[in-house]
């Protein structure tokens, strides 16, 4: 479909990094998987209408750029009319660092918000040159908007944002290093575009508690992308919107670091930048400005210095046949390699059986759902025989997150709570030494991986009564360690996997009736 309507990615252009030719149609898929639900969900009315409209123009150019190269020109003039076109519905910045409460006049608003808009959407675009890094690092800026908006009251923003990061998780299963698709033109402008709208009106409303800066440490990254490498196209004479290797991901990359390795420390730069401007939301201009120089000086500073020294973390190793070298001492361990799938599934098993010993009987709507996933479970044991895998992973994964639940629930003093926690901790050491010893023979991680780590570490600190309530943060982690350990049994063979589900399955049975 994407080769005959002619929206594929050639690797031949200079500045790619891919080796073969990829479909750009991935962008496509976040519109519309957003898009709908939001038409039927949101009020049509207010800057809705005008974000909806900026929106299809910047996609309309995106896609005859996919399709034809435009020239910048074009790509300017598109990005333009939709800044023109969100600003008249009243997406505009006029709270001003540095300016207090006072709206800055209109001759100053508008056209810093025009170039804004403009610069996230070309600084989301530029970050679009290595696989899952623009996804990735917009997942973390939506999730952060996301949260002010709900803090802040703006339920449309906070509907639109959360909309996004699901069409957009949707797509990084497909981008993530080595990537099947690409977003496109389309797709990264759209999400520039998008991302820039919000963070205007989360932080710039008139009954916004935020710090006026903080926009420009929500689209940190890209505006930094901005200021090192204009300055660098400047010194080589080379043309401002023209594609270049100059950009922030490619001057981390020159440093010896591997595809997959830049994107990760991006992902923590990243990171770093939504944690704090989090917790800088309400501080002073001058605090959050000085911050977020700070940061810019360090980072550039750092790629400056070691580009300009020539230092490489990483030298090319020299190809050589068979698997790749293990230390010394895992090679001692090489019984553990051959048997980790069984021996993780007797630890996740385990697990589910002694935390229905601890738990006992439940009553009221929790027995009802343990009742309906056994049940669930055992039907689809019996109907599904040819898809044992599958029906495998479903029953893994539900069991999962509810005994997560459940144990969370536990009294934090108890022996018994204690006791199931370090029965996890276990399971966490032997899952990655698991994991460390097959490396990517049957089970890899990817920076998909690392940004899911990075949002459960991060979301437990985060003040919402809700969160700290019901611990959802403690539940994220528990449930990712059970899904992990699940899904390196399911791809080590069904032996180990029959016996993890026989296990779970058990466990069910004796909380359900005890």
């Amino acid at each position: 479909m994407s080769a005959r309507l002619g929206l594929v990615d050639d690797p031949s252009a200079e500045r790619k990094v891919h080796e073969k030719v990829m479909p750009r149609t991935g962008g496509l898929g976040i519109i519309v998987g957003a898009a709908i639900p939001l038409f039927f969900l949101l009020p049509f009315d207010g800057y809705i209408v005008y974000l909806f409209i900026g929106s299809a123009i910047i996609i309309l150019f995106g896609l005859l750029d996919d399709r034809f190269e435009l020239n910048y020109k074009w790509k300017l003039f598109g990005q333009g009319l939709a800044a023109v076109v969100v600003m008249s519905g009243g997406i505009v910045a006029e709270q001003f660092p540095f300016f207090g409460l006072s709206a800055v006049p209109v001759w100053i608003a508008y056209p810093v918000t025009f170039f804004f808009l403009i610069g996230v959407v070309n600084g989301v675009n530029f970050s679009d040159g290595l696989d899952g890094l623009a996804a990735g690092t917009s997942i973390m800026v939506l999730l952060l908007i996301f949260a002010l908006a709900v803090q802040s009251g703006d339920t449309v923003a906070a509907l639109v944002s959360v909309t996004l990061v699901g069409g957009v998780l949707g797509f990084l299963r497909y981008n993530t290093f080595p990537a099947n698709i690409f977003m496109g033109d389309s797709g990264s402008q759209f999400l520039g575009f998008v991302i820039a709208c919000l963070a205007i009106e989360v932080t710039q409303s008139g009954t916004s508690p935020y710090s006026a800066f903080l926009p420009i440490l929500l689209l940190g990254i890209p505006i930094m992308d901005i200021l090192q490498v204009v300055p660098v196209r400047v010194h080589k004479k080379l043309p401002l919107p023209g594609p270049d290797k100059e950009h922030f991901h490619h001057q981390i990359g020159k440093l010896g670091f591997r595809h997959a390795e830049v994107v990760a420390i991006i992902y923590v730069l990243q990171t770093v930048l939504m944690v704090s401007a989090f917790w800088l939301r309400f501080e002073h201009d001058y605090v959050v400005a000085a911050f977020y120089a700070a940061f810019v000086i360090v980072i550039l500073g750092a790629l400056l210095l070691g580009n300009w020294n020539e230092w490489q973390f990483r030298y090319k190793q020299r190809q050589h046949t068979g698997t790749e070298r293990r230390n010394r001492y895992l090679r001692r361990l090489d019984w553990y390699f051959h048997n980790s799938a069984m021996l993780l599934a007797i630890l996740l098993g385990g697990f589910y059986v002694t935390s229905a010993i601890f738990l006992g009987g439940l009553s009221g709507w929790w027995a009802g759902l343990g009742a309906i996933i056994l049940t669930f479970a055992i039907t689809c044991i019996v109907s599904l025989r040819e898809r044992l895998k599958i029906v495998y992973r479903i029953g893994l994964y539900a069991v999962s997150v509810v005994f997560a639940y459940w144990v969370v629930g536990l009294d934090a003093a108890d022996t018994s709570f204690k006791a199931l926690i370090a029965y996890l901790l276990v399971l966490l050491i032997a899952l990655v030494l698991a994991v460390r010893m097959t490396r990517k023979q049957e089970f890899s991680l990817t920076t998909q991986d690392l940004l899911l780590l990075l949002v459960l570490i991060v979301l437990p600190q985060l003040p919402f009564e809700v969160l700290q309530q019901n611990e959802v943060g403690f539940i994220a982690l528990i449930v990712a360690l059970l899904m992990y350990a699940s899904e390196f049994i399911l791809n080590r063979g069904t032996r180990a996997a029959a016996f993890a589900v026989g296990c779970a399955l058990a466990g069910m049975l004796a909380v359900f009736f005890s």
